[in-house]
């Protein structure tokens, strides 16, 4: 066998070009047309967002409040958005509410007005039964005595 390497006409760096072969039409420009790699459409696009941003990162940061004392951003979020609920914001509240409850910190209290009112059973003698009937247990379409 013959070592590749050897044969004059085999060339590995440049692919096999065939022109023929490729059909212009739609889709398709002419390859002297194409863009070449690495370059785009329009280079004054809309730039590339940088990298590494990141919601933790932005989260974990400090910030300074209004009497110059220094807290972290996550109880900055949380101070605004409690502070848009008590101000009327309904989608500020519900993400409050949401926070909450996902947090573990949403407080059940018993309530002191009771939502079921429970009455006592009271068995009626005969003659309580014959007086509510004679009162209250007549038909509807039936007329008075």
């Amino acid at each position: 066998m013959a070592d590749s390497s050897d044969d004059p006409d085999i060339r590995p760096s440049e692919p096999p070009s065939k022109p023929n072969d490729y059909k212009v039409g739609y889709g398709k420009p002419p390859r002297h047309a194409q863009f070449r790699k690495g370059t785009t459409g329009c280079p004054t696009g809309q730039p590339k967002r940088p990298p590494g941003i990141s919601i933790k990162e932005i989260l974990d940061g400090d910030q300074r409040g209004k009497n110059g004392e220094v807290i972290s951003r996550r109880e900055a979020y949380v101070i605004a958005l409690v502070n848009e609920a008590l101000r009327g914001n309904q989608k500020a509240f519900s993400k409050f509410m949401k926070l909450m409850h996902r947090s573990g910190l949403m407080r059940r209290e018993k309530s002191t007005t009771p939502t079921v009112v429970r009455v006592p059973t009271k068995t009626m003698t005969h003659e309580e039964y014959e007086d509510w009937k004679r009162n209250f247990g007549r038909p509807i379409n039936e007329p008075t005595k």
